[in-house]
């Protein structure tokens, strides 16, 4: 018998560039509507550009995230925060989020997402913007619980929401509580 996915011990870490054949295989376990939901098509793979820069980018400019489980520390969910978000725009990144289907709804996109943001803290980034599909308001409220909303847009792709990272406890390393667990 195996155990239930919830049940199972998870870890955040950093992606790394030999992470590449992982990240195809969470993609390939992920459905389609979850892939449509991330990248708003239905793709055939892991878009390659994005994937070398997620790889291969510094932190500063692409910071990505790798939540792996079970002892044999398969790559469940990815997480990232792309710099700038535009043009003129230093200060605020990206988020983008894909979850295999069997470990959505257990926290690790709210993980990802808070420790992403303590680490853009460190690095100076001062706000957040997330895209989701119309439909999926409340996905985009769980992931940034605690930050402040400074504008929120809907269009005809969907919704848009800008959040400004809190002062305070991130601006001091030794002050900072922690904001996400690296087991369950």
């Amino acid at each position: 018998m195996e155990p239930q996915v919830g049940l199972l011990p998870w870890r955040i870490t950093p992606i790394r560039p030999e992470d590449r054949a992982d990240v195809h295989r969470l993609f390939a376990a992920c459905s389609v509507a979850s892939v449509r939901h991330r990248f708003r098509a239905p793709l055939p793979a892991f878009p390659a550009r994005h994937l070398d820069e997620l790889l291969a980018g510094p932190p500063e400019r692409h910071d990505a995230l790798a939540v792996r489980a079970g002892a044999s520390r398969e790559l469940v969910a990815l997480g990232s925060l792309a710099l700038p978000y535009g043009p003129t725009d230093g200060g605020t990144a990206e988020l983008g989020l894909l979850v295999v289907d069997a470990w959505q709804r257990r926290g690790l996109g709210r993980a990802l997402t808070a420790a992403l943001i303590e680490r853009a803290a460190c690095r100076g980034v001062t706000r957040i913007v997330a895209e989701v599909e119309h439909g999926r308001g409340r996905l985009l409220t769980a992931l940034t619980r605690g930050l402040t909303l400074v504008r929120r847009t809907v269009d005809r792709d969907g919704l848009t929401g800008i959040y400004a990272i809190p002062d305070g406890p991130f601006a001091d390393p030794a002050a900072r509580p922690p904001v996400y667990r690296l087991e369950p």
